[in-house]
């Protein structure tokens, strides 16, 4: 048994050497595992940093174009108020009518007869209507409806619709009747342009 002791101890510095070498191979091992596991992590990290980066891209494009967008609205809603102003803020059916009885008269259209309707409320203006019935030659409504188009009020001639008459003819063009709708328009003064921001 003292041999073995012996031996033990003369041989102690080989077991001792052997500890320490299990020692730091089993710490190089934990090492290697968390430098394994920072390392992943790394990536990971990178790949989020690369995933943020093209997300704030995308954010400052998207702040341009929304400062391009704003640009534009406001274009679009200062364009929308100034054609409205352009509209008259009344529809003064007397003024209207004399209007349309100068021209027929100028025309010399027959049995002309002009109704007032109902006004119409849409999103950017209102609409009166007024009912047009008379006889005349194709000539005298076409130049009557150009006179209106080029009038200095809008107008629109909402539906016509022309047909042959069937009294005798006294001169040599053909006389027809007319009967339409036209439009007389104001601004909508409920109407604010909401321009989102």
């Amino acid at each position: 048994m003292k041999e073995l002791i012996n031996k033990i101890i003369t041989n102690a510095h080989i077991l001792i050497l052997l500890y320490g070498i299990y020692g730091t191979y089993v710490t190089f091992d934990e090492h290697s595992i968390q430098l394994e596991s920072i390392q992943n992590e790394g990536v990971a990290i990178d790949d989020e940093i690369a995933l943020n980066q093209r997300k704030m891209k995308e954010i400052q494009e998207f702040s341009k174009k929304t400062d391009e967008y704003k640009v534009r609205v406001e274009e679009v809603a200062k364009n929308i108020e100034s054609v409205q102003k352009q509209l008259p803020a009344e529809t003064n059916d007397t003024q209207i009518l004399s209007f349309f009885q100068n021209e027929i008269t100028a025309l010399n259209i027959k049995d002309a007869n002009f109704t007032p309707g109902r006004e119409e409320k849409s999103t950017y203006f209102i609409s009166k209507e007024y009912s047009l019935k008379a006889r005349g030659t194709f000539l005298q409504f076409l130049i009557f409806f150009e006179r209106i188009g080029t009038a200095d009020r809008i107008y629109n001639i909402k539906n016509l619709k022309l047909t042959t008459d069937s009294e005798s003819q006294k001169g040599r063009f053909q006389m027809i009747k007319g009967e339409g709708v036209i439009q007389a328009f104001r601004f909508n003064p409920d109407f604010k342009v909401e321009r989102g921001f």
